[in-house]
């Protein structure tokens, strides 16, 4: 990905040169996008007055919503007490509509016996996703995880089996049962489940700084929960598992509870 490998480079010089205050901002500026940034350590960072944690080196993350207001202002705080704030213009997007049919009927309507798994199963994601570590493992760089075709995008209204559902955050890229899936970059593997209602064979790694991917659908996992991964590394193979109507990976990406768009980080 070049414009982390591009900031990378912008850290190695700053970090030996930089003064008190100085910041560095790269990625896309858009709804669903995230930016990578660089203050000096020791800051406080707002982001439209909430609070953004910074790894030990100074690196931070700013993600913006599929619904991000076209604005946003951020401010800083240096150790030096210097106030640095900027407003940053948000590009909109408009997202589009996907029906899909010849799901199982369970898989769009769930019974009354299938909601209480599919609540328990929540409360694990959401224990997984409390999980933190401000190690900025995704200064590694973002590669796509499967070699494939987009069958789904970010923000788009499901229409699954002619019932409306939630927008669809996530990147979804068909392929044969069995192609190889790699991490996407470097993290710790901090969630698998081996049957979810929806999801299937699922994992979660945790990039740092509340980044996390989350791979659905999968067909087999070669990960367990603490396992350190890195950028390229197999953790699986695709598959059709949970809510499914072929073949496929779904690569989540969000920062913290927020979803982002993968597709974004890879970009050329």
């Amino acid at each position: 990905m070049i414009w982390m490998r591009v900031f990378l480079l912008f850290l190695l010089f700053f970090n030996s040169t930089s003064s008190a205050g100085q910041i560095r901002l790269i990625g896309e500026m858009v709804q669903g996008g995230l930016v990578v940034g660089w203050t000096s350590p020791g800051a406080k960072i707002e982001l439209d007055g909430s609070s953004i944690v910074q790894a030990h080196g100074g690196n931070f993350l700013i993600g913006f919503p599929y619904d991000s207001k076209p604005t946003a202002v951020l401010e800083i705080f240096s150790e030096a007490g210097k106030h640095h704030r900027r407003v940053l213009s948000i590009r909109q997007r408009k997202y589009s509509t996907q029906r899909i049919n010849g799901l199982p009927k369970r898989k769009v309507m769930p019974n009354a016996n299938d909601l209480i798994v599919i609540k328990h199963q929540r409360k694990l994601i959401n224990n997984a996703r409390v999980i933190f570590t401000r190690e900025p493992y995704f200064m590694a760089g973002f590669v796509r995880p499967v070699v494939g075709r987009v069958s789904g995008v970010f923000g788009s209204q499901r229409i699954l089996n002619g019932k409306p559902r939630r927008r669809h955050f996530g990147l979804d890229i068909a392929a044969p049962t069995g192609s190889v899936i790699k991490a996407a970059s470097d993290g710790v593997i901090v969630f698998v489940h081996d049957d979810m209602f929806f999801n299937g064979k699922t994992i979660i790694i945790d990039h740092g700084l509340g980044l996390r991917s989350t791979y659905i659908h999968m067909h087999s996992m070669n990960v367990s929960p603490g396992m350190k991964v890195k950028k390229g590394q197999i953790v699986g193979t695709v598959g059709k598992t949970g809510r499914a109507s072929g073949p496929h990976l779904h690569w989540g990406l969000a920062l913290n509870q927020m979803p982002l768009d993968p597709e974004i980080l890879l970009k050329k």
